[in-house]
C-alpha cells in the first residue's frame, strides 16, 4: 500500500513494515531494528513539546486502547522534521485479547508548509489592501469640498452639473473605500453589507452611467438605455446597486469592439427589477463560463486590447445582488458571441423617495 504501515507487539517492537514506512523513517531497516513503537528518532506534539513513545498512539492501542487520529512532529533519521497524522488500532488474537497495533501515517508536512504559506499571504494581503484604503480615502474630503464649491447657484450650470457628478461619485467611492478598510479581506468580497432606503431607478441609472460613459465615450461606443419607467418605486442601496450595474456595464465596454453597441435594458417584472446588460463582444467559452464569478478571474479579453481590471467586477455585482435577495446570470453562446447578463432583484414596488 503507498502508505506507511506497519505493526507493533504489544512490547513494541516493530514486527512487520512496508517500503514506504521504511522512506518516510528516513534509514535503513537494519540500523534501527531495536527501535520500540516506529521508527521515528523522536516524536513531538504539533507545539514541539516531546512525546514520549508509551504514550504515542501506537503504544495506546497496543495497550488496547482506540486513540483518534493525532498529528505529531516526528524526528527522521536522516534529520528530517515531518508532520505526519498517527492511525493506530489494536491487533486482537484468536482470544480477543490485545497482542499489538496496527499503525497507518499520513504524511501532512507539505499540506501544512502550503496552509502556512496562505496564512502569511493572506496576513500581507490584507494589510497591503488596508494601507491601500488608507491611502486612498485621504484624497476624497478635499475633492468634496472643491464639488460643494462648484455646486453653488451662481456658477455656471454646466460646471454645476459636472460638480454633482464628481460630488456623488466620490461619494459612493468613499463608502466603498470604507468597506475596503473595514473588511480587506479577499475571501469576503462576496459578503457586501447593504442599507435599503426607498429610491427609482432613475437615482441607480445616474450613478451607474456615471461609471461607464468615460469608457463607451473613448471608444467611440454606442450605449442604448431602454427603461420602462424610470419613476419606478424601488426598495434598495441605490448605491450598491448602480455599483453592481455599473461593473456589468464596464464589463460590457471593455470587451465589445471600438464603436460596437451595448444595451442596457431595465423593467419592472411584478416585484422584480430586472436589468440586462447585452454586448456583442468576445464572449465567453463554455468551459470558463462557471468561474466568471470567482475573484482575478479574466479569462476574456477585449479585442486587441490588454486584459483590464482586477477581475473582481462581477465578483463584487454577484454579491451585491445576492446582498438584496436576487440573482445575477452570465450567458454567452460561445468566443466571439458576444455576452449577456441579467440581474434579478426583488426590490420593486417600495414606496418612491419624497412620498
Amino acid at each position: 500500500m503507498p502508505c506507511p504501515a506497519y505493526c507493533c507487539a504489544s512490547d513494541g517492537r516493530v514486527v512487520h513494515h512496508n517500503a514506504a514506512a521504511r522512506r518516510i523513517w528516513g534509514d535503513c531497516w537494519e540500523s534501527f531494528s531495536m527501535a520500540r513503537w516506529d521508527g521515528f528518532t523522536a516524536l513531538l506534539d504539533t507545539e514541539g513539546r516531546p512525546v514520549d513513545k508509551v504514550d504515542s498512539p501506537a503504544a495506546r492501542a497496543a495497550s488496547g486502547a482506540c486513540p483518534p487520529p493525532t498529528e505529531l512532529l516526528a524526528l527522521c533519521r536522516d534529520g528530517t522534521l515531518r508532520r505526519v497524522v498517527v492511525h493506530a488500532k489494536p491487533v486482537l488474537g484468536d482470544d480477543g485479547a490485545t497482542i499489538g497495533a496496527l499503525c497507518c501515517l499520513t504524511d501532512v508536512s507539505e499540506k501544512r508548509r502550503l496552509e502556512e504559506r496562505e496564512r502569511v499571504a493572506a496576513g500581507a494581503r490584507e494589510d497591503f489592501l488596508s494601507m491601500l484604503a488608507h491611502e486612498l480615502r485621504n484624497p476624497l474630503a478635499p475633492i468634496m469640498n472643491v464639488a460643494g464649491l462648484l455646486k453653488r447657484p451662481s456658477m455656471d450650470p454646466t460646471v454645476a452639473k459636472l460638480a454633482a457628478v464628481v460630488e456623488r461619485q466620490t461619494k459612493q467611492l468613499s463608502r466603498f473605500i470604507k468597506d475596503l478598510l473595514d473588511a480587506s479581506r479577499v475571501d469576503r468580497l462576496g459578503e457586501v453589507q447593504v442599507s435599503p432606503r426607498p429610491c427609482t431607478e432613475d437615482d441607480i441609472l445616474a450613478m451607474a452611467l456615471d461609471a461607464v460613459e468615460p469608457d463607451v465615450r473613448s471608444r467611440k461606443q454606442r450605449l442604448v438605455v431602454e427603461v420602462n419607467d424610470r419613476e419606478a418605486e424601488l426598495l434598495c442601496d441605490p448605491e450598491r446597486l448602480a455599483q453592481a450595474l455599473g461593473n456589468v456595464l464596464c464589463n460590457a465596454s471593455a470587451f465589445a469592439p471600438d464603436g460596437a453597441e451595448i444595451c442596457l435594458r431595465i423593467f419592472v417584472d411584478g416585484e422584480v427589477l430586472r436589468a440586462e446588460v447585452i454586448d456583442g463582444g468576445a464572449g465567453i467559452a463554455a468551459e470558463d463560463l462557471p468561474h466568471v464569478f470567482e475573484p482575478f478571474e479574466r479569462r476574456a479579453v477585449g479585442p486587441g486590447r490588454a486584459p483590464a481590471g482586477a477581475g473582481l467586477g462581477l465578483t463584487i455585482a454577484k454579491g451585491v445582488c445576492e446582498a438584496h435577495g436576487g440573482s445575477i446570470n452570465v450567458r454567452s453562446e460561445g468566443l466571439g458571441q458576444g455576452t449577456t447578463v441579467s440581474l434579478a432583484l426583488p426590490v420593486a414596488g417600495g414606496p418612491a423617495q419624497g412620498s
